[in-house]
């Protein structure tokens, strides 16, 4: 008479279970149902806070980059700007002092030419030069007669303004003034300066200027 267990081993003609097996994919089911539970997938899963808090600072980072970006944007236009701006700048400038040096170089050769007949430079266009007293009369009062001008291109449409100290001693004690008609270039007018107060001896132009029309 045989025996046979009734625990651990299987009966004639059956197969052995295979409980190992069916064991360890219960655990692993357990654990599988633990991990999701708690939120994470193999480190994969973040938890709902620090999944926001990751959201949230992305979105940060991208906000920064793309500030960083226009900032950087505005910075270049800028100096662009600044750039053209003085490159302008420095041609007006550059053009200006041509301009100027042409007007000198003018300027000089026009005197030049003045001073060549007689005329004294007072100031930019004006030019002078006295009447010799053999071509003229003052009469019971001292004067002075002046020949005056302008180079200027488009003369004195309101006629030059004329003005002078009168001098005793080296000291001034008085003035005299006149106006001239319309004047175009070039054009000479001749202008009485006289001393009413009777007490210079010495007749000087202080200003020579046009007057407007």
């Amino acid at each position: 008479m045989q025996i046979y267990p009734t625990k651990g081993l299987p009966l004639p003609g059956q197969k052995p279970r295979k409980r190992n097996r069916t064991a360890l994919t219960i655990v692993l089911a357990v654990a599988l149902v633990a991990l999701v539970g708690g939120g994470w997938w193999f480190g994969v899963g973040l938890p709902a806070n620090q999944a926001a808090e990751a959201r949230a600072a992305e979105q940060a980072k991208t906000e920064a980059d793309e500030k960083k970006k226009e900032e950087d944007s505005a910075a270049f236009w800028a100096q662009v700007a600044k750039d053209n701006k003085a490159k302008s700048e420095k041609a007006a400038a550059d053009a200006a002092a041509f301009n100027a040096s042409q007007a000198t170089r003018q300027s000089d050769s026009v005197k030049r030419q003045m001073e060549a007949q007689g005329w004294t430079q007072f100031a930019g266009d004006f030019y002078y030069q006295y009447a010799d007293k053999s071509e003229y009369t003052c009469g019971y009062s001292n004067c002075s007669y002046v020949h005056v001008t302008t180079m200027a291109p488009n003369g004195c449409a309101g006629g030059l303004y004329v003005a002078a100290t009168i001098d005793r001693g080296g000291a001034s004690v008085g003035m005299t003034n006149s106006i001239t008609a319309a004047l175009t270039q070039g054009k000479d007018a001749i202008v009485k300066l006289e001393d009413h107060t009777g007490a210079g001896d010495k007749i000087g132009l202080t200003d020579l200027h046009c007057l407007r029309g």
